[in-house]
């Protein structure tokens, strides 16, 4: 789990974990927001999942 206190949108991060490449994970927010998930080309040959969440309405 991820110390998330400093932030105001974020409640709780939470590993559930990976099997046969794929990865779950939680996130908790203090209301129902807005949301955007998308993925940027990572070092080499990988990548980066961003979860872009609202701040408010």
């Amino acid at each position: 789990m991820s110390n998330v206190s400093k932030y105001k949108t974020f409640r709780q991060v939470a590993w559930a974990g990976s099997f046969e490449g794929h990865t779950t994970l939680g996130l908790g927010v203090r209301a129902r927001l807005p949301f955007k998930v998308y993925t940027l080309a990572g070092p080499g040959s990988g990548s980066k999942l961003v979860i872009d969440v609202a701040h408010q309405w």
